[in-house]
Order: structure tokens, then C-alpha cells, then sequence
């Protein structure tokens, strides 16, 4: 079953990061419940442009949007493994930890992370930075696996990020992605994630550039990602994608999608 991870509860966006610093409840609980109600099976959390306040920030953050969604999973999207501890122990129900990577100075949050239930989003990258090529990719996930093995962390609890960057600026990078996503699942047999919208950053219509790359990642073996579920056209292609793929069996999902739209 493909996890659709909503996105838009993140302090880089200006709104949510105006909300955070006003308090505004109106705001945040009409993102929760529209993202819930849009088909997102987890809402994703940011509050890390808070700086000093961001435990604060994520604790006001899990209150409202439990409160407002029904059996929610939540996300939690901190670097801050103090922050992430904390946020482990507040949520109700089993949440998804974004995330955590190879760098020497995350070891504090995979420990973190491996001492919870949660399912985790590792990041295919280490100390020499973002990786460029596929071989960067398939190299950071053989090292984020042994990295997990070594601290208990069951391979279906993982997904890796296959690190999705701008095309606008390396146009290389589509197929990179592509290739990468396709690559691990044949490798290593693990589930794979990602950022969507960073796909498209720089360019007009970026709608259309995200929804069309979902698609060819979905062909790929795509298992989760981080998205607009608000973005109808962009659900559309996840259930049409998983019919045509046979995922969806004999279509009833997608049967149910278009008769509640």
C-alpha cells in the first residue's frame, strides 16, 4: 500500500510559519483536516524555523491536529533528536520519523528512532553530502542499511529517500531519481521515498512537472512520498497510476475514488 505523507504543515512555507508565530489554530487544523480528507494516510509536522522554540511549536503543533483528525498518524520532521524523542512520546498513534541519515552528527537521532516503533524515512546521505548519481544513491542506502541493521531497525519499518533536487538546475536528476528508486527497490528490496515538490523548485507550473514524474516513480516501484494531497490532478494519478500498475485491485479503489469526487 503506497503511504501518502502530507506535506503542507511545514514552517518553510510562509503561512505556517506566520501561524506558528500567531498561534493561529484556525489555520493549522484547516491544513489537517483538508490534507486527511484529501486521501493523506500521515500528516507530516515541521516546526524546525522556530529555532529555540520548535519543541514548544511541535507540542502545540500534535495537540491541534490530533484534536482536529481522527486516528491521525503524524510525521515528525525534525533534525533536533531532543525534539524527536519528545514528539515519539507525545503522538497517540504510531507515527513516521523524517528523518533520519547517514552523517555522523545524526547517530543521536537514529538511536532515537530506533528505539521507537515507528516506521522511519532514512536519507540516502552521508558525510559527502547530497548524492549526484545513481551510484551515490545505492551507495548511501548499502550504508544506511547496515547503519539500521546495527541498531535493530527492521528493514519494513525503513523507507529511503532517494533525495529528490531540482531538475531546473540538473536536469540530470530526473532520471537519476527514476533509475535510483527502481535500482534500490532491485538491490536491496527496501521501500523507497521521497520529496516530490523538490522536483520541480525554479520552474513554472510546478504542479505538472510533480505530477508527472509521480507517475514514472510510481512505475519505478515508488512505496511512499511527500506531497500536496489538497492537489487533486496529483491523487488523480496515484489512483489511476495504481490501477493501471495492478496494484489496485480489479480497480475498487479507484472505483471508490471517482464516485467520492
Amino acid at each position: 500500500m503506497f503511504l501518502t505523507i502530507g506535506e503542507l504543515i511545514n514552517s518553510t512555507r510562509d503561512e505556517v510559519k506566520q501561524a506558528l508565530k500567531e498561534k493561529d489554530e484556525e489555520l493549522i487544523r484547516k491544513l489537517a483536516r483538508e490534507q486527511s480528507e484529501s486521501g493523506a494516510d500521515v500528516v507530516d509536522l515541521n516546526a524546525g524555523e522556530s529555532m529555540e522554540d520548535e519543541q514548544s511549536d511541535m507540542d502545540w503543533l500534535i495537540d491541534l491536529v490530533e484534536d482536529e483528525v481522527d486516528d491521525v498518524r503524524i510525521c515528525i520532521d525534525t533534525p533536533d533528536p531532543e525534539v524527536l524523542e519528545f514528539a515519539l512520546k507525545k503522538v497517540e498513534n504510531r507515527p513516521v520519523v523524517n528523518s533520519i541519515s547517514n552523517e555522523e552528527d545524526k547517530a543521536r537521532a537514529r538511536e532515537v528512532a530506533a528505539d521507537s516503533d515507528a516506521e522511519i524515512i532514512g536519507l540516502a546521505m552521508g558525510e559527502e553530502g547530497m548524492p549526484e548519481t545513481v551510484e551515490d544513491r545505492l551507495n548511501e542506502t548499502e550504508a544506511l542499511l547496515e547503519k539500521c541493521d546495527s541498531l535493530g531497525i527492521e528493514e519494513d519499518r525503513l523507507y529511503v529517500d532517494v533525495i529528490a533536487m531540482t531538475i531546473g538546475s540538473n536536469q540530470e536528476q530526473g532520471q537519476y531519481v527514476i533509475d535510483s528508486v527502481r535500482e534500490i527497490k532491485e538491490k536491496f528490496g527496501v521501500k523507497t521515498n521521497i520529496g516530490l515538490s523538490n522536483m520541480s523548485f525554479g520552474l513554472p507550473d510546478r504542479a505538472l512537472i510533480n505530477r508527472t514524474v509521480f507517475a514514472m516513480l510510481l512505475e519505478a516501484g515508488l512505496d511512499a512520498a511527500l506531497i500536496d494531497p489538497t492537489d487533486k490532478p496529483m491523487m488523480d494519478t496515484l489512483k489511476a497510476a495504481e490501477s493501471l500498475l495492478g496494484v489496485d485491485k480489479n480497480c475498487l479503489n479507484y472505483l471508490k475514488y471517482k464516485r467520492g469526487n
